[in-house]
């Protein structure tokens, strides 16, 4: 089958989930997931029979070539819930972050930062408090 969004429907229909129970999946879902299983480069051990000569060898130039790879997050930590992109195959790794000690710098550095936090919301703003002589004034 040569349309990457049929060509790997069948094993994608009716998954089973818990318990054994298949999985309804609406159909143009499962065309998009096969297409995106097509980029990856996947190739089922039949599609590999059909190019393998008498002998029962495939020169590497007949295998499909990965289009996209999944890129995790560049920070933070990793496991199977945490953010990623699904990227071009020849997209560079990003470098690695590295997050500053914040015992090791200048206390004006470290006004920046919480600054940042703030303006970004991470930080609420405190309200304003009353000094002792406002306090005093207070029916």
């Amino acid at each position: 089958m040569s349309n990457p969004e049929e060509r790997h429907l069948w094993m994608l229909k009716n998954l089973p989930s818990v318990q054994g129970v298949g999985q309804i999946v609406h159909p143009s879902i499962l065309r998009n997931w096969s297409k995106h299983i097509d980029d990856c480069g996947v190739m089922h051990v039949d599609e590999l029979r059909g190019l393998a000569d008498e002998d029962g060898f495939i020169h590497v130039s007949q295998l499909r070539e990965q289009k996209i790879k999944w890129m995790p997050q560049a920070i933070g930590p990793r496991h199977e819930f945490t953010r990623g992109d699904w990227v071009p195959v020849d997209t560079p790794e990003p470098a690695p972050i590295r997050i500053p000690d914040i015992r090791q710098m200048t206390p004006e550095a470290n006004s920046i930062m919480l600054e940042q936090y703030r303006r970004a919301g991470m930080i609420p703003d405190l309200p304003p408090t009353l000094d002792v002589a406002e306090e005093l004034l207070l029916p």
